[in-house]
């Protein structure tokens, strides 16, 4: 089978058309359960790649296309608003309550609330829980 591959290999594309309808003649007079059914099948399947791997080689040379698409310069300028923070304000408020509010709206003053320390609460024992336990090493 490796010399029918190699021999493949270096056929063109016409001669492995050629050797497929030759195969596939040999094939139709042959039972499906024979061994050789099988080996001629393969053996068209060899032949198929390589007139796969030929028409792809056909069209990579055919192939014009530039490796990279040339599309030309792109001119942008950027412009970036400096808007105060009175300006924003406004424009928030009147999207969105849809109103069109012209006068200039203050921010509310934000109080810090004054932190005050938290207590702990200091967990006592239940009486009632408490027992006397003995310790190491202590004397009576």
């Amino acid at each position: 089978m490796s010399d029918f591959f190699e021999r493949v290999q270096t056929m063109n594309s016409d001669r492995v058309f050629e050797e497929i309808k030759t195969l596939n003649e040999k094939l139709f007079g042959l039972n499906e359960a024979s061994p050789i059914y099988h080996q001629i099948r393969d053996m068209i399947d060899v032949c198929n790649m390589r007139q796969a791997d030929l028409m792809a080689t056909q069209m990579e040379e055919n192939n014009k296309t530039p490796d990279v698409l040339d599309i030309g310069e792109i001119v942008s300028e950027v412009y970036t608003p400096e808007y105060s923070e009175q300006d924003l304000i406004t424009t928030l408020s009147n999207f969105y309550s849809k109103t069109k509010v012209k006068k200039k709206l203050t921010p509310e003053p934000v109080a810090n609330p004054v932190q005050q320390p938290v207590q702990q609460p200091v967990a006592e024992a239940s009486p009632e829980f408490t027992i006397e336990v003995p310790k190491f090493g202590a004397k009576k």
